[in-house]
């Protein structure tokens, strides 16, 4: 008798056991823009493998692609509410952080680090925090923005009078009208028929959603001129941020750092392979000097950044995003 009371307890003993490991199971979701197999889906397998295999279990990672909970601005409600707990997208949640992407503004990811390293750069995490309750943890690596259109597009001369779509920020509307083209505020998601009806002549976008949104099936070619380089933004809900120890804290930012890293990787092959397959598909590819691109959008760079963070800032920012890195 007494060995089978002696067994149950062990066995219940055990049970408890593991139902407290299963309680103590952090479930992390993650929101994504991206597409599997896109460099930067495979960036976001490469944190939940990182944080699943180093904290053993105590936090599970569950990843949402192509936007399947919702948009950017709804992400940002349920960050702030620990619906979802990390999301990754080209909306940061403020002007001052977005606005970096002003044409030809910063030369890539490691200027905007630099950046968002300054004190005004933490004044507008905090800004962040303050206002919507999330916070920026990280980057994540994108294409730079380049033109498509339903003819070739060889100097900046070419853009007068295009009707180009363009996203729904004045930003890149004043950008694409300062290099001469018409453009034409659209939903992401009317841009396919858009083009294939002639409502537009063109578009802009990273190479890598020019090939998985299947642009390149309706338009002749694609203008490489860097007009924009932009990250994708990966943001935390704050109050789940600081329920966190400070351990787990560390390994969240080495898991993102190793995401970042494993695109930087990928991204440069994939693009090429995606560039070569639009060129079999019959894309041309141009490359126009972007010296004039430069110079046309000297005021909206000069407007909008002297608006945004006030001239003296926005000059400091203009010298950290010329700065060379490579």
């Amino acid at each position: 008798m007494r060995k089978t009371i002696t067994t149950a307890v062990i066995a219940a003993g055990l049970s408890i056991v593991g139902m407290s490991q299963a309680m103590a199971q952090t479930d992390i979701r993650y929101s994504i823009w991206a597409n599997p197999g896109e460099a930067q889906y495979e960036g976001a397998l490469e944190f939940k493998r990182v944080v699943e295999e180093e904290s053993k279990g105590r936090f599970s990672v569950s990843v949402y692609g192509a936007e399947q909970l919702g948009t950017p601005r709804e992400l940002f409600t349920q960050l702030a509410l620990g619906v979802t707990q990390i999301s990754a997208s080209g909306d940061p949640g403020i002007k001052e952080i977005e606005y970096l992407a002003l044409p030809y503004l910063m030369k890539g990811m490691k200027n905007y680090s630099e950046v968002l390293d300054t004190d005004f750069g933490a004044e507008w995490n905090e800004k962040l925090i303050d206002e919507r309750e999330i916070r920026l943890l990280g980057f994540m690596p994108r294409n730079p923005r380049q033109i498509s259109a339903n003819i070739d597009l060889n100097s900046i001369e070419d853009l007068k009078g295009l009707k180009l779509r363009s996203p729904e920020r004045d930003y890149y509307v004043k950008s694409l009208s300062a290099l001469g083209a018409n453009p034409t505020p659209m939903a992401f998601g009317e841009v396919y028929t858009g083009l294939q009806a002639g409502v537009v002549d063109g578009q802009e976008n990273p190479i890598e959603t020019i090939y998985a949104a299947k642009f390149y099936e309706v338009q002749n070619s694609i203008a490489m001129v860097n007009y924009i380089t932009k990250p994708a933004y990966v943001m935390i809900g704050n109050s789940f941020w600081e329920g966190l120890s400070a351990e787990d804290q560390a390994l969240l930012k080495k898991a993102n750092d190793a995401s970042t890293a494993l695109i930087e990787k990928t991204l440069p092959a994939q693009t090429d392979k995606m560039i070569a397959e639009m060129k079999a598909a019959g894309i041309t590819f141009t490359y126009p000097d972007t010296k004039p691109f430069i110079e046309a959008t000297q005021s909206v760079r000069d407007e909008l950044g002297s608006n945004i963070w006030g001239e003296e800032t926005y000059k400091k920012i203009a010298e950290i995003g010329q700065k060379n890195f490579d």
